[in-house]
């Protein structure tokens, strides 16, 4: 049997590889000539000509010994690379406040007060709930951790990786938190889950996506799908780009309001379903500074919304992974806007170092800039996800399925693991 995956990003090489690895035919189209949607690495030399470099998407992948993505980069034979636990801070009250490795740490931190601490501490013994009715992720953190962990913790660590509030989405934005849960406690389910760490491919996280094409000889760059049609023998008609197939399945590696615009004519309980879906857009603005001693072996900081006024923090991408700027300069990468309203100083790049400047005074001037648009970049989980997801699933006729970060989670791990788990149901 034969698969046709249309979309090139991560979820669809990752389902071609899989798919390729237990021997089945798989042929891919991607519509744009460099695959890996968002998960690119791109060339940003510096004014001499020095070799850098810029992350389109994340800035690495979160993996533990043993687990999917782990067992992936051995196979793609990817070397990577770990900064390992650099400081993190919460920007709150005007100022940076160091974020603590580890519950236990937690409990000395300036960023609860200590009856949110002593309420945290008793979340092994909170009793279980049935998955229903659904949860915003706010609530679910409360129920589980306390309020005070869910007003002065959880604000920002999502708008950092969501772009979004946290009463606006989804438990289900999230689904490590279910998984977790569902082992009895969180911290149950974080400790069998073993300690995670973010880790790079060498030559940035484009790799991944370019080795996988590079290991999957059905790859077809610069081929859109414009349209699908079911025969009477069964199979399914796609064509695009002056090519026609007439395939066993079609699989749609697709952001969902781009599947849905392929689903319209064949499944109209699916495509709306999909289309209902929200996504946020980001504004990012990279820059090149000399080295700073505070940010020397820094992860970076989170701002917690509302006070960033839709300055959501600064990620130090030249700890991260050094070959990302050239010797001697320190590389920042700034988050904006999301689903947060904000401040019209930030559209100009001189008030994005304002605000730089207001966390971090010591900072210098850029001696680089490089702004960009992250447009419907990240799917927002937004409460009723759960519902839109089983309909859109349900609605789908034989011989179609949709993968994609909206339905197995934000991150590349998150995809990895689900894309993983779904192929061997599919």
């Amino acid at each position: 049997m034969t698969t046709l995956i249309l979309g090139g990003g991560i979820s669809g090489l990752i389902a071609a590889w899989q798919l390729q690895k237990r021997g089945e035919e798989v042929e891919l189209w991607e519509a744009h000539e460099n695959v890996g949607g968002w998960v690119q690495t791109l060339p940003w030399p510096d004014a001499e000509g020095r070799s850098g470099y810029v992350e389109r998407g994340p800035q690495g992948v979160l993996t533990t010994p043993g687990s999917a993505v782990d067992r992936l980069f051995k196979e793609l034979d990817l070397e990577v690379r770990s900064p390992g636990h650099g400081v993190r801070w919460v920007g709150k009250g005007g100022a940076l406040i160091p974020v603590p490795v580890g519950p236990v740490a937690l409990l000395f931190s300036r960023l609860l007060n200590f009856s949110a601490k002593v309420r945290m501490m008793m979340e092994p013994f909170i009793a279980l709930r049935p998955p229903e009715p659904e949860e915003n992720l706010s609530a679910f953190v409360a129920r589980r951790l306390g309020r005070g962990v869910a007003e002065d913790l959880l604000p920002a660590m999502v708008a950092g990786i969501l772009a979004a509030p946290a009463e606006m989405l989804s438990v289900d934005a999230l689904p490590k938190l279910r998984q977790w849960e569902s082992t009895g406690s969180l911290f149950k389910g974080i400790r069998r889950s073993g300690s995670s760490e973010l880790v790079v491919p060498k030559g940035g996280m484009g790799m991944l996506p370019k080795r996988l094409a590079e290991r999957i000889p059905g790859v077809r760059r610069g081929l859109r799908a414009e349209g699908l049609e079911l025969l009477n023998s069964g199979q399914w008609r796609v064509w695009g780009g002056g090519e026609v197939r007439e395939i066993d399945r079609v699989l749609l590696a697709l952001p969902a309001f781009e599947a849905a615009a392929l689903l319209g004519s064949i499944a109209l309980q699916s495509a709306e379903a999909l289309a209902a879906m929200p996504y946020t857009s980001v504004r990012l603005r990279h820059s090149r500074h000399a080295p700073l001693t505070p940010l020397k072996d820094s992860f970076g900081f989170l701002v917690h919304p509302p006070e960033g006024q839709g300055f959501l923090g600064a990620l130090v991408p030249s700890w991260i992974d050094p070959e990302s700027a050239p010797d001697g300069l320190m590389q920042l990468r700034v988050f904006l806007g999301g689903a947060f309203g904000m401040d019209p100083s930030l559209t100009e790049s001189d008030g994005v170092q304002r605000a730089l400047k207001s966390w971090i005074p010591e900072l210098g001037e850029p001696l680089q800039v490089r702004e960009e648009s992250a447009e419907r970049a990240i799917p927002r989980p937004e409460m009723g996800h759960r519902r839109r997801l089983e309909t859109a699933l349900g609605g789908l006729p034989k011989g179609i399925d949709w993968v994609s970060n909206a339905r197995f989670g934000p991150g590349v791990r998150d995809v990895i693991e689900g894309v993983e788990e779904w192929v061997l149901k599919y």
